[in-house]
């Protein structure tokens, strides 16, 4: 059982800050999981859309610090398609001070992306290496509330997987 078969958003929100700091970035390919109930899942999905990000299948981290975000092939058998790139780097959440993987994006990339960030930490587990997301804009006005950030989940793929 992964944690995306238990949490809802509530908890996904309350865990985190439990969740033990990140000392090192992630490298490798890591399918998301959107977090809550369906309709809301739907909402974001149409969200990520409209901002760029249709079929929506997760992230590509590299070992230098950068990534990109991975597309499900617009036709069965087609190849994963890589957009919107991304830099990684240990920071700290605004939200309680803790050191994060921070995921943002430059002011090249269309709008809303240069105003994202994830904030990632590892959370524990036997079934394979999953980091809990929480997405947030970084305008001054929405940065504090903690019920604006949505979470996610990002499970490692295996290589050939």
């Amino acid at each position: 059982m992964t944690p995306a078969d238990i949490l809802s958003l509530r908890d996904a929100r309350a865990r985190y800050p439990q969740l033990p700091e990140p000392a090192a970035l992630p490298a490798g390919d890591y399918r998301a999981v959107l977090l809550g109930p369906v309709w809301f899942r739907r909402f974001a999905a149409l969200g990520l859309a409209i901002g760029g990000l249709p079929r929506w299948h997760g992230k590509r981290f590299r070992a230098d610090g950068s990534g990109v975000n991975l597309l499900r092939p617009a036709t069965e058998g087609g190849p994963q398609v890589e957009r919107l790139v991304m830099q990684l780097r240990l920071d700290r959440s605004p939200h309680d001070g803790r050191a994060v993987v921070r995921v943002g994006y430059d002011g090249s990339a269309r709008f809303p992306w240069p105003a994202v960030v994830d904030e990632l930490r590892r959370w524990p587990t036997e079934s394979g290496e999953v980091w809990l997301g929480m997405a947030r804009t970084d305008w001054r006005w929405t940065r504090g509330p903690s019920w604006l950030r949505l979470p996610f989940l990002l499970i490692r793929e295996q290589p050939g997987g």
